[in-house]
Formats: structure tokens, sequence, C-alpha cells
């Protein structure tokens, strides 16, 4: 039985609170966040150098998951 191939999570350029730095992460979990009547935005969870987590906004084309 043949294997799916998934894609490996691209990474995003973010501004890490934490040492102030722009850096590339791939976030551990992306989601939607979406008020009544109004467009959405996509927020995701990355793991600074320093091992803290924070969130920060992802490009609207992000795969959600």
């Amino acid at each position: 039985m043949a294997r799916k191939r998934t894609k490996k999570p691209k990474a995003v350029k973010v501004r890490d609170p934490y040492t102030g730095k722009e850096v590339e992460l791939v976030p551990k979990k992306v989601w939607e966040l979406k008020p009544k009547n109004r467009k959405g935005v996509k927020i995701g969870l990355f793991k600074s150098e320093t091992g803290k987590f924070f969130r920060a906004k992802v490009p609207d084309d992000y795969p959600v998951g």
C-alpha cells in the first residue's frame, strides 16, 4: 500500500518577542480567528530559541491544521 506524501510545513518570518530578532520558524499549530461579520486572521504558535512559546500572525494562504 502506498503512503501519502505530506508536504513539509514552510517556515514563516516572524519577530521573536523574547529575543527581539526577526527569525524564520515553522509554527507548531495554526488556527483561524474569525469573529462574526469580519474577515478572519490566521494565528500560529511558535517556539522561541529561549524555549518559550509565543503567537504571531501567519500569511492568509498558510494551511490550517
